[in-house]
C-alpha cells in the first residue's frame, strides 16, 4: 500500500507531462493567419489604421491619405522636418515614395 501512492502519483505526473508536450491537432492553431489591422505586417483596411502604421513608422503631419486602387495607401507626412510622400503597400509595409 505504501509503494501504490507513490507510484501512482508518479503515473500521473508522467502522464500529464507527456500530454502537455503533444502538439495541438491540425487545424486547431490559436496564431492569427493574418496579424491584426493596424500591427506592423498587416494589410490597413482602413484609413484610421493606415495613419497608425505611418505613425508607428516615425512619420508625423500625415495628410492627403487616400486609399489606390490596388488597395494600397498613399500619403504626405513629415519626418526628420521634411515633408515626403509615403505608402503602405497591401502588406502593410510603409516605404518612402518620390513625389
Amino acid at each position: 500500500m505504501k509503494i501504490a501512492l507513490p507510484f501512482t502519483v508518479l503515473l500521473v505526473t508522467v502522464s500529464s507531462i507527456a500530454v502537455a508536450q503533444m502538439p495541438p491537432a491540425s487545424g486547431s492553431s490559436t496564431t492569427p493567419a493574418v496579424p491584426p489591422a493596424g500591427m506592423p505586417g498587416s494589410a490597413p483596411q482602413t484609413a484610421t489604421s493606415a495613419r497608425t502604421q505611418i505613425e508607428a513608422s516615425g512619420y508625423t503631419k500625415i495628410k492627403d491619405l487616400k486609399r489606390k486602387d490596388d488597395g494600397s495607401w498613399q500619403a504626405i507626412a513629415t519626418k526628420n522636418d521634411a515633408e515626403v510622400a509615403v505608402s503602405v503597400d497591401t502588406t502593410g509595409n510603409v516605404t518612402q515614395t518620390s513625389r
